[in-house]
């Protein structure tokens, strides 16, 4: 059975937020992250499953990493930059909600990239399960929600081996690139977390 909210909501900037997979670290982005992450954000077919645009110009990468900082102090999301080999390689985070007028919500939708340089070794799948962990052990959310591209087949992958379960297809969800999306939506409890890798049967979406 699920145990109640937590009677304070916790203050996100007070949290230890520095994490070790053991291949990469998660660490709050900083500015110097720039020079990093924008020629990795600029490509134009990198952010096509996503839902912003590539980068024209480094002070949008600065904005972005600033924007991050702003969400963390104002308790709304945590964003990690994924240091690989001493430098940012990749992003994972969390925006969360924590109630809507009388409605506690506690819950937070994951999101993520990484360097295609790094695809395919399971890092992202390593990287998610460590936030996922961090979501309902640290911060205390009730749920993590995440959602992909129908396409998106190396995204899904990476929700599926984390433990999310299916909720459902979304269809014609966005525009993008002149066509209309389907989305695929996923969930994870905190009460199906402890069971979700050893005895949990995933319901997962049909292959197409």
């Amino acid at each position: 059975m699920a145990s109640a909210p937590r009677l304070v909501i916790p203050k996100l900037s007070e949290l230890a937020l520095g994490l070790d997979t053991g291949r990469v670290k998660l660490r709050p982005f900083v500015d110097a992250d720039v020079d990093a992450i924008f020629p990795i954000v600029s490509k134009s077919e990198f952010p096509r499953n996503m839902s912003w645009a590539a980068h024209a110009d480094p002070s949008e990468t600065q904005a972005f990493i600033r924007a991050t900082t702003a969400a963390l102090a104002d308790n709304s999301a945590v964003v990690w930059a994924i240091e690989h080999e001493g430098r940012a390689q990749g992003c994972i985070g969390l925006d969360i909600e924590w109630q809507l007028r009388a409605l506690r919500l506690d819950r937070g939708e994951l999101g993520y990239w990484l360097a295609p340089s790094l695809w395919g070794q399971g890092i992202m799948t390593e990287v998610a399960s460590a936030v996922v962990r961090y979501g309902f052990e640290a911060i205390g959310l009730h749920k993590i929600t995440t959602r992909c591209f129908v396409d998106n087949t190396a995204s899904r992958r990476v929700i599926e081996k984390a433990g999310f379960r299916f909720v459902g297809r979304a269809e014609d969800d966005v525009w993008r690139d002149g066509r209309w999306i389907t989305h695929l939506s996923y969930e994870l409890t905190a009460p199906e977390w402890p069971d979700v890798h050893t005895t949990m049967k995933l319901n997962r979406p049909p292959r197409t």
